[in-house]
Parts: structure tokens; sequence; C-alpha cells
């Protein structure tokens, strides 16, 4: 081998390296949130924001847990009552359903997901038409051993 055709083999092997790194650094950035949130999750707090004025709750009641299953069903547990939903994971979004194929679904934004922390981000509608309004709720969550 020359000195030219070591450049050109050291420039192709750079390039290689370079296309590896940035593919792994995005690989690393994509999360999939399905296999965390598997368990038995219990309302800690719920923190509630309305254009600045906010208030946290750090007790409420009832103590609701959440039972996310792998076959995409989540039972809901509180205040005596057991009722059991469906849920679909699409990226940070978490969509919970009576039933599985309804169109209606309530959306939620997983804002941490670790093997003890869920935090769900909810935005709120509105109270007053014509204003600008920033509502929603963060309900957090521990995992239940």
């Amino acid at each position: 081998m020359n000195q030219n055709d070591l450049k050109a083999s050291h420039k192709n092997f750079s390039s290689a390296i370079a296309v590896l790194v940035i593919a792994c650094s995005l690989n690393a950035c994509t999360t999939d949130y399905a296999p965390k949130l598997v368990g038995t999750w219990e309302i800690d707090s719920v923190f509630d924001y309305h254009n600045g004025f906010t208030f946290t709750n750090t007790n409420p009641s009832p103590r609701e847990t959440h039972t996310y299953n792998p076959d995409g069903t989540m039972l809901r547990e509180g205040m005596g009552e057991k009722k059991q939903y469906y849920y679909e994971l699409n990226d940070k979004q978490l969509i919970i359903r009576d039933l599985p194929n309804a169109s209606v679904g309530n959306e939620m934004e997983i804002i941490n997901l670790d093997n003890t922390q869920l935090v769900l981000k909810k935005n709120k509608r509105p109270l007053f038409e014509g204003k600008k309004e920033v509502r929603y709720e963060l309900r957090y969550f521990s995992r239940k051993q």
C-alpha cells in the first residue's frame, strides 16, 4: 500500500466510525417505555398548574393503583372499585381507553419513567373561552413491590 492508499483507507475508516457513533447515539435516545411501564404503580401526589398558579396534593385520596399488563390492559383500583382499561403507547404518549377500539382516549405524556417513578402529564381544557390559558396536571406514581 502506498501513502495515498493509506490516507484514503484511514479517511474511510474515520467516516465509518463517525457514522457508527452517530447511529449508536441516536439509538440510545430512543426509549422503549413498554417494558418499564408494566407493573403496579401507586399515586403519590398530583400537581396542578393553571397560568402560573400551582397546587400540589401530596396526599391524594384515594390512593389509586394502576396495574399495566403486557397485553395492553390496565387495571385501576381505588375507592373500593376496580376497573379495566386499555392502553396504547406511542413514543412518550400514553393513551388510555375504556374500550379497546374506542376512538376517544385519555391522552397523557410520559414525563419520567424509571424503575421507581412514573410521572404523567395531562393537559386540561381551558376554563374560559378565547383566553390564552395553560392548564395541566402532573401525576406522580411510585412502583409498588
